[in-house]
């Protein structure tokens, strides 16, 4: 417990403060929802501010302290004081008050009233003058604005080693190797004990499709599309398990202890493997070779495309080890490529073969995913929305299909907007 003494003007406030180090007074906001996301994204950037994440609290009153009251003026100058380089004004602000008369009534704000309704302790206090939403808080407030497999991402992101750009989370730079901020059973014990929060059914059935541990936003739109139900564009291939690592019964000379699949289908020994660009990085050998030949007399130049050569072809034989030590041990795992998911059609034709592997293994009964795998409909609206959270230049506002007993596509008002805010 600490007191300490607070001046303000002539006056001399006794404060009282619980668990909770002393501040002086300062300039005050809790972002939530989309802003909360973009706050969060750019602290799991950097190693260095991942122990801010720990420390937690509760909804604060918003203070425009020095100034009496809140103006679009005083918003502009928030990202300054609060110590993150990101633009958080270039979109609306949505803010976090602990009662209806907190509210703050400026254009370019959203405000959302919380009082008892979530458990304590949701919040995540950043700096003196910032709080943001906690992960399991964020996870239930972005259910009602995102499409189930957007929620379902940001929940992999959540519960996961992985973090998107703050500002350009299609095409900026990912972080990898990260902490989760959270995880399944957390949530779920969040989302029990919530009350009156706006689509909190949308986050308790997302969170039925949830997985722990994705590595990469690649493996998650796989895994994420694998799971999903097919009136919400998915594959309906039933639980998945992510990145366990597997001890293998038998003793092979040279071959490793054990292995890393990205997915699993659980109760089958059919697996999946996303081979992306760094499985066989030619541009990388490119790259050294236009080097060597501007500088031939330059003998580093000739080291550093050897290593390239080197390089790629150890990933790729390792690649091929890998499914080999997997086999050996009973486990089928298909590797998939960039070319399957920026392809027309690419990925329906690994999940038919996955299909047939699951049924000849497992003598589960697919023939519903199998038919809907021939709806055109549904391939080329699956597709659309597959580009629009793959990096490049796509259109990223797109709207999501939506369907009739899983054949027949209409086009629903969702859309898929380019912007730091959204997956």
């Amino acid at each position: 417990m600490y007191t300490y003494f607070e001046n303000e003007g002539n006056c001399q406030a006794l404060r009282t403060l619980q668990h909770q180090p002393w501040y002086p007074r300062s300039m005050k906001l809790t972002l939530n929802k989309q802003s909360a996301l973009a706050v969060i994204r750019y602290l799991r950037s950097d190693k260095s501010r991942w122990r801010t994440l720990d420390r937690r609290t509760d909804v604060e009153e918003p203070d425009p302290y020095p100034k009496k009251r809140w103006s679009k003026l005083r918003l502009a100058e928030i990202e300054n004081e609060m110590g993150i380089p990101i633009h958080l004004t270039k979109k609306p602000l949505d803010i976090a008050v602990p009662r209806a008369s907190s509210r703050i009534r400026t254009q370019g704000v959203t405000c959302t009233v919380y009082t008892e309704e979530i458990p304590e302790h949701s919040f995540i206090k950043v700096n003196r003058n910032l709080s943001v939403s906690g992960p399991e808080l964020l996870f239930a407030e972005l259910a009602e604005s995102m499409h189930p497999i957007e929620h379902l991402m940001l929940g992999h992101e959540l519960c996961g080693s992985f973090s998107r750009d703050p500002e350009n989370p299609y095409n900026g730079t990912i972080t990898y190797r990260v902490k989760p901020l959270t995880s399944v059973s957390k949530i779920a014990r969040f989302l029990d004990s919530a009350k009156r929060i706006r689509r909190i059914d949308a986050a308790r059935a997302t969170l039925k499709l949830l997985n722990d541990n994705a590595w990469s936003p690649t493996e998650s739109l796989i895994t994420a599309l694998f799971r999903l139900p097919i009136d919400d564009l998915g594959y309906d291939l039933g639980p998945l398990i992510l990145n366990e690592r597997i001890d293998f019964e038998h003793e092979l000379p040279g071959a490793k202890d054990s292995r890393v699949p990205d997915i699993i289908f659980a109760n089958t020994p059919v697996g999946v493997n996303y081979d992306g660009l760094v499985h066989l990085d030619l541009r990388s050998i490119a790259q050294a070779g236009i080097e060597l030949g501007m500088h031939p007399e330059q003998n580093r130049a000739q080291v550093v495309l050897n290593q390239s050569i080197g390089s790629v072809r150890a990933k790729a034989v390792d690649d091929i080890r890998r499914n080999r030590e997997l086999a050996v041990d009973g486990l089928r795992v298909f590797p998939v490529i960039k070319e399957d998911l920026y392809t027309y059609r690419g990925l329906d034709q690994v999940v038919e073969q996955l299909i047939a592997l699951i049924e000849q293994s497992t003598h589960r009964d697919m023939a519903h995913q199998k038919r809907i795998l021939r709806s055109r409909d549904l391939s080329q609206a699956r597709h659309r929305m597959m580009l629009s959270f793959l990096p490049g230049k796509h259109d990223r506002n797109v709207q999501v299909g939506r369907f009739i007993g899983g054949l027949k596509a209409y086009e629903g008002p969702q859309e898929v907007h380019e912007c730091w805010i959204e997956l």
